[in-house]
């Protein structure tokens, strides 16, 4: 006697997809297409900008001043001059009368005001186009740069990089004055005043 056996059909998996769930997913599609575009757009433009960055550091590597177009406060105007600046891009100024074999700018509420341009390198070189001959005055612990024998500075009220607003003041036995690309002081067109005495400002 054979035994018989009946074999049932696999039951129908029937596949139900929510509409909820589709609008959930297309929306998920959207965003992720939408952030896609503002990634790659802003790609290109972040890439730039850092290549200008690049650009401008490999510029002034090696130079411990370079010449920049500065916007000089002369008087009560603000004039644009080609004047010298440090790696950092903040102007660089001179004292009159100050030297290093008779330093005016001494104490320290001065070099609080006008810290020394100092360097780490024995041999520091200047940026292009600039003459002159630059090089390092060691005094009580500081190797402050020098250039033609004016030792140099920068200015404390100068927050901004590209600006100089202590051109033409007096105080500490001098007039402070930026530097031009010849080494001296640079030629800048005073209107309104012949800057502000002081001690210290």
């Amino acid at each position: 006697m054979r035994a018989s056996y009946s074999v049932e059909p696999a039951p129908t998996v029937q596949q139900t997809t929510s509409v909820g769930a589709v609008s959930v997913l297309n929306r998920r599609n959207l965003l992720g297409a939408v952030l896609g575009v503002v990634i790659i757009g802003w790609a290109p433009a972040a890439g730039a900008a850092a290549a200008r960055r690049h650009h401008r550091a490999h510029a002034t590597a090696g130079a411990a001043v370079v010449l920049s177009k500065v916007a000089v406060s002369a008087g009560s105007k603000t004039v644009k001059t080609a004047a010298l600046v440090n790696s950092s891009g903040h102007a660089v100024y001179m004292l009159t009368g100050d030297s290093t074999k008779h330093p005016k700018c001494t104490s320290k509420g001065c070099h609080a005001i006008w810290p020394a341009l100092t360097s780490s390198v024995k041999k520091p070189a200047l940026g292009k186009g600039i003459k002159g001959t630059l090089s390092v005055w060691r005094h009580n612990g500081v190797s402050q740069l020098v250039l033609d024998g004016h030792p140099l500075y920068t200015f404390s009220g100068d927050a901004r990089p590209d600006t100089a607003k202590g051109e033409g003041l007096r105080s500490f036995g001098g007039t402070w004055k930026v530097l031009g690309a010849s080494g001296a002081a640079a030629s800048v067109a005073s209107a309104g005043g012949s800057g502000h005495s002081g001690s210290g400002w």
